[in-house]
Order: C-alpha cells, then structure tokens, then sequence
C-alpha cells in the first residue's frame, strides 16, 4: 500500500514563520482552475507510467498551504478524482489540514459526509499574543470552534498542531499551552520547534533585532515539558514531534518514516514511486514551488516533475536510517537489507560510529535513537547523510 498526498498552495495569508510554497490571496477564478490541473496531473502520470494506476493506497492527504481555503465543493471533487483514477482502500485515511479561521460547521460536516475521515487543525497556540506574533489568521475562540465542529461532524480522528519556542514565549506559557490541549481530548499532537527560515518575515525580524527567541536551553525545556505534559495525559510519543493516542498515529506520516512509496500531487509535492524497471531503490520527485510553472509543464503535456532522482542502493539505506530513526520504534536493518541488500561500506561505517559513541542504542534486531538525543536528533542523523 501506498500513500497519495495532495498539496493546496493557497492561503489567507502568508505566516511569519512558513516557509512552505503557499500563495497568499488568490482569486476564486484561480481556485476554480486548481482542480483541473491536479486532474491533468493524475492523467497525466497514469499515462506516463501506466503501473501507479493499479497500486493501491490506503493513505490520502490533502495537505498546504490552507487546503480548507478552497472549500469543500472543490476538495470533494479532487478526492473523487483521486479515487477514480486510483485503487483506494475501503479503510484508508483521507486526511486534511485545516486552519480554524476558513472553517464553518457546514463546511466541515460536508468534509466528513464527502470522505474525509482525518483532520489536523493548525491551532500553534491558545494565547492571543504568540498567535500574533505568528501571523496567524484566527482567534483562540475560532479553535474552539472549530474542534467542536470537527468532533460533532464526526471525524474518526481530530488532531492539532502546536509551536513552541516562539518570540518572547516563556516557558509557563507553553505549558499552559499544553494543559490547555489535553483537555480538548484529540487524537494526535504535533509540537514543532520554531525554526525561523531565511526568507520569511520572522527570520527577517530577528536580523534586525525587533523581536528575539527564547534561547537553546529553554526551547530544550519546552520539548521537554511536551513529553512530559502529553505521555503523562495518555499519548504515546511515537516519532520525534508527535504524539498520538494508541493506535491514532498518523499512517500517512509513517509511509514517510518508513520509506514507503507515496505520489506527490500539486505544485511543490514532493513523491516517491516505485515504478520498477530501472529505479529498483525508488524513484523520487518534486514538483516545482510554482503554481505557474506547475500549470505550464501540464499545459504543454508533460509531467510537472521538476527533478527527478533514481535512487541507488546507498541513498536507500540512509534516507530508511534517517527517517526510520526519528519513530520511537527505530528500525530494523535486517529488514532494509531484505529488501535492499546489504549496506554499502560508508553506511556501514558511520551506523558502527554512532553505536560506538553511544548515539544509538544496538537492541537485538534494531537500532534507535536514545531518548536523550531526540531533541537534537538532526545533528545526529546528518552524519548519515
């Protein structure tokens, strides 16, 4: 089984701190036009590679951007084109991201009525000032709101997203954050470290010196007060920035960590097929951040992949240990090498470095991260790179 992810590219307004592609604005004419060109896209690499129309998924993810921008009428017709063009399991999770000040009650009822069955609500923060300092559109009251709509629609599985180390947030503040969240009662926490990219209005704020970040050790203490807070209300911290309760993990997500294939659809969508001939290790994409690049690659019929990279037996083995690695279960080499063969000497050697230096623990058939590095996973990961 695979994974189908769809990228929205609009928005109300640009975040301070996003660095996703996302188009701020944006008329109705061009909302109208996205679907179609999503369709063309899907026809497209059915025609170009006529085996991704017969593999099965059981994920589908409509992710931004703000997909909830372009309404239910237009998110219902892509995820009947999604169906029609590929084999979707009866029980797969059809998952969106939603932003609680483009949601009405009618809008996320008709969401759950047309299939969706997953929502992610992108609440970042209870307190009106962090919200501010973010460039968030909605109010604390439009998360409530919307949460109520989402459990009253019906969906199997509501979760919310949060930020900490925030401009001028103290450490009390993201823990009311936090005992704030558990009483809503969701399915699934992600907590994201702030981390400002060159490029986006907050980065921008921070080299100029009107606004400044807690420092390195506080954020620390935030992410450990997100263990503690979330394990210690029941959820299981099963990758490094998120929580679920049992059995509510994201299994969209997971086909990221474990390598599975998934189809990247919209502009900026990032995929990974397993095509066959010729790409035994998988074959990655990405689209271009261009919405108008996009619709010109599939306006002169041709696949809007702008890179495509075939992966070799070593690129296999870093990206399963990289990401298999962020997930609290870790991974299992002798599963990679049955379905990859053995691991190139270099990969071989900086895994036996790291198990040495005690930066993973060696546990039978796997290997993990030790919980104490979780929080500067990146810096011990790259040395797999």
């Amino acid at each position: 089984m695979r994974g189908i992810y769809v990228h929205v590219p609009f928005c109300v307004r640009k975040c301070g701190y996003c660095d996703f592609y996302s188009v701020a604005g944006g008329g109705e004419e061009e909302r109208d036009r996205f679907p179609a060109l999503v369709e063309r896209e899907m026809d497209r690499i059915v025609r170009s590679y006529p085996g991704e129309a017969v593999v099965p998924a059981d994920t589908v993810y409509f992710g931004g951007g703000t997909p909830t921008v372009l309404g239910p009428d237009r998110l219902l017709r892509l995820l009947r084109s999604v169906r029609a063009r590929f084999p979707v399991a009866e029980d797969a999770e059809i998952s969106v991201e939603a932003n609680p000040g483009t949601v009405t009650g009618e809008e996320i009822a008709g969401l759950r009525e047309g299939g969706f069955n997953r929502v992610s609500i992108g609440v970042q923060s209870f307190r009106k000032e962090t919200l501010s300092a973010l460039g968030r559109i909605h109010s604390v009251e439009d998360v409530r709101a919307a949460y109520r709509y989402a459990r009253k629609a019906g969906f199997s599985s509501v979760g919310i997203d949060l930020i900490f180390g925030n401009p001028g947030q103290a450490e009390e503040e993201w823990r009311a954050d936090l005992d704030l969240a558990v009483t809503f009662l969701p399915d699934h926490v992600s907590a994201y470290a702030l981390s400002p990219e060159p490029g986006t209005p907050i980065h921008g704020a921070i080299d100029r010196g009107e606004t400044a970040l807690p420092d390195d050790d506080a954020v620390a203490r935030m992410y450990a007060d997100a263990r503690e807070i979330l394990t210690g209300a029941g959820y299981r911290h099963y990758e490094i920035s998120n929580f679920a309760r049992p059995g509510k993990e994201c299994r969209h997500n997971l086909k990221y960590w474990r390598r599975e294939g998934y189809l990247g659809l919209g502009p900026s969508a990032h995929g990974l097929l397993f095509p066959g001939e010729g790409a035994p290790y998988g074959l990655r994409t990405a689209n271009p951040p261009s919405l108008s690049d996009y619709a010109l690659a599939l306006g002169e019929e041709r696949l809007p992949w702008g890179s495509v990279h075939t992966c070799s037996r070593e690129d296999t083995w870093k990206e399963s240990l990289i990401f298999g690695l962020r997930m609290s279960e870790g991974v299992s080499p002798a599963s990679i090498e049955k379905k990859n063969g053995p691991p190139p000497e270099p990969v071989r050697g900086a895994v036996e470095k790291l198990i040495g230096s005690g930066l993973l623990l060696q546990s039978e058939d796997r290997l993990q991260l030790p919980e104490r590095y979780w929080f500067v996973s990146n810096e011990v990961l790259q040395r797999l790179a």
